[in-house]
């Protein structure tokens, strides 16, 4: 299996789920091997980024703006290709928004969470996508971009006080306050997509926090809620991540 370089901190909490989706994806993999002690896994290695700095040196729509936050990302992966690392993965969804930029560091392959939910959406027969996360990502159209080769439609809130109720949603998350939030969850994705709308999109979960609203469904990529079809970005990205570790590794 190949080594997997982590860039992690960005934040804790997602670092934590990737590391445990890649472990676990391992177990089942070599289930049914026949090994003796521990079943195989990757060797993996992280680089725990500052999450203050990074969330307070985003850039705007000027490229020079991205400087700082470009080179700390770049320096991290240059760390971690040094450190033995033969694949790369990001563990958040916000800085893919920056994935070309960042692909420029490094010779070794960045396993893009775009591609990885977009060949799930492919596989799957999704062709409209709701996509909800942090500001950065529903404001930006690189997640649209990064799925269009994949044949599937994106879409974010529209209205101002859809993505503020959903950041609150990730706010309250991190912090580790999960009552009621699936219920906040259902009900931002019902004012984006009407029940009795026949094109209504899967509601994609794309912010590593989101997912612990509806931790019952904890490792499924895919799960439905009082009728609404939800998928975990990060559980997609992290099986991706896996199954790069062991193709010719």
């Amino acid at each position: 299996m190949k080594k997997i370089g982590i860039v992690g901190g960005i934040g804790w909490p997602s670092t934590m789920e990737y590391y445990r989706l890649i472990c676990e994806a391992s177990q089942r993999y070599h289930r049914d091997q026949d090994y003796s002690g521990p079943a195989p896994m990757p060797e993996i290695v992280i680089e725990s980024l500052n999450m203050h700095f990074t969330v307070n040196h985003r850039g705007n729509k000027d490229p020079e703006s991205w400087r700082l936050w470009d080179d700390y990302f770049k320096q991290a992966i240059l760390r971690l290709e040094q450190s033995g690392a033969e694949i790369i993965v990001l563990a958040s969804v916000t800085p893919h928004a920056r994935l070309d930029e960042l692909s420029t560091a490094t010779k070794l392959p960045i396993i893009s969470l775009y591609d990885a939910v977009g060949s799930y959406c492919r596989e799957n027969s999704i062709k409209n996508l709701l996509v909800l996360g942090t500001l950065p990502t529903m404001t930006n159209l690189a997640f649209s971009y990064g799925l269009e080769p994949f044949d599937v439609r994106v879409t974010y809130p529209a209205s101002k006080e859809v993505r503020a109720s959903v950041l609150s949603i990730i706010e309250s998350l991190y912090n580790n306050n999960r009552e009621g939030i699936a219920d906040l969850v259902e009900e931002a994705v019902r004012v984006c997509a009407p029940k009795n709308d026949l094109c209504q999109p899967v509601a994609c979960l794309a912010c590593t926090e989101l997912p612990l609203a509806f931790d019952q469904y904890g490792g499924q990529r895919q799960f439905v809620v009082n009728g609404i079809r939800y998928l975990n970005s990060t559980v997609i990205h992290a099986r991706s991540v896996f199954e790069a570790c062991v193709v010719d590794g």
